[in-house]
């Protein structure tokens, strides 16, 4: 028979651990036991006593609740797709899928009191080993027709796939090799998409939103066991897509009067995108053969552009504006209270504060900044997990 703290939830501190990067057994020398105890309250053979409880709620900055409450993420029957080096070690890849499912949880509980925008996102059903390059530039279209945006450059990427009810999310991983992930929730049929901030390059970042969409449109229906037999194939149709929906193939060519470097560098303010995907852009749509395309890359390294571009500091972050402008509207309309979200929300409070893009502190301070279009949900179809005594839900009117 187990003894130990009843009702504790394995999940949650594999989580906590794969989160922070840690092994188990540098966890169980953190904390002061085996790593063999980690082991078995991981795989639920054994619970942690009081002291050790005690212990890991200290450790990882949460509650006893949060950790005796069952995870709500699909990252089991779901496959995550990311966006890294092939050099990435697999501990970047735990750490990345554990905020992605924190996440996803996060924008769960919140949306058991608001209404995010509606998804709206196309999706490829066939054989992806069939997928042409053809098909991939009409789905890019497809979307852009779907979200009546034209065929000019994207402002801000990370607010158009919130606009089509992304949930996205941007913070540190602690892996320079490791740009991003995304998933669709199995829980909410809602995708959502994390961007890493370590290389901090707002037009790296860009492309990684876009490249992130690619595998929500092209790989819906992609298993678990095809996202790892195909990984570098599903990357290079992900890659493709980026390319063809930040720079359409029915606009982007227009302005190419000269394909030189400096005529890149000229476009660059205005499309947003890198020189290197500039280039390749051209390659994709054969209006540089390969010799020219080998001298624009000769050249490109030549002028010491390979690891960071002109006008690369001119650009600003793009920031997530989803989640907090939701924290947000719940504490200022009185719903609850900063110090209820942060026990309801229950991941370590720094890691909360990152991932729902609010300032350091936010917990402890006040705050007033809003975008995209939220309203607070006017009807409730499941049990809500959100509660409290003085809780109500506010009809918004439409605009």
């Amino acid at each position: 028979m187990r003894s130990g703290i009843l009702g504790f939830q394995p999940e949650r501190l594999k989580q906590l651990r794969s989160a922070s990067g840690l092994t188990q057994e540098h966890l169980a020398e953190l904390i002061g036991c085996s790593s063999g105890n980690i082991s078995k309250w991981e795989k639920g053979s054994a619970f942690p006593t009081a002291p050790s409880f005690q212990k890991l709620c200290t450790f990882f900055d949460v509650s006893e609740h949060w950790l005796l409450e069952a995870p709500i993420n699909s990252s089991g029957s779901a496959p995550s797709f990311f966006r890294s080096q092939v050099s990435t070690s697999k501990v970047s890849w735990d750490v990345a899928n554990a905020r992605l499912d924190w996440l996803e949880e996060i924008s769960y509980k919140l949306q058991e009191s608001l209404e995010f925008p509606a998804v709206r996102i196309p999706a490829y059903s066939g054989d992806i080993r069939l997928l042409s390059d053809e098909e991939i530039e009409q789905l890019a279209d497809e979307c852009r027709k779907m979200w009546g945006i034209g065929y000019g450059p994207i402002t801000d990427m990370l607010q158009t796939l919130e606009n089509a009810g992304v949930v996205t999310a941007k913070c540190h991983l602690g892996y320079l090799k490791m740009d991003g992930v995304s998933r669709w929730s199995g829980v909410d049929d809602r995708p959502y998409v994390l961007i890493a901030e370590d290389k901090a390059s707002p037009i790296r970042n860009r492309f990684d939103a876009a490249h992130e969409l690619g595998h929500l449109v092209l790989h819906r229906h992609v298993n678990l066991d095809q996202a790892k037999t195909d990984y570098h194939l599903l990357e290079a149709q992900a890659h493709r897509f980026a390319s063809a929906f930040l720079m359409p193939s029915e606009s982007f060519p227009l302005e190419i009067k000269w394909p030189t470097l400096d005529g890149f560098l000229a476009l660059k303010n205005r499309w947003k995108v890198s020189i290197a995907a500039m280039i390749k852009r051209c390659q994709d749509l054969e209006i540089v053969d390969s010799n020219s395309a080998t001298r624009l890359w000769k050249g490109r390294s030549a002028r010491g552009w390979v690891k960071k571009e002109p006008l690369d500091d001119t650009f600003e972050f793009e920031r997530p504006k989803i989640l907090s402008r939701s924290l947000r509207m719940l504490v200022e309309n009185s719903i609850l209270s900063k110090s209820s979200l942060q026990g309801i929300l229950g991941i370590p409070r720094e890691k909360l504060e990152e991932l729902c893009g609010v300032e350091k502190g936010y917990f402890f301070n006040g705050s007033n900044a809003q975008v995209v279009d939220i309203r607070l949900r006017t009807n409730v179809p499941r049990t809500s997990r959100i509660h409290s005594t003085n809780s109500k839900i506010l009809d918004f009117p439409r605009k």
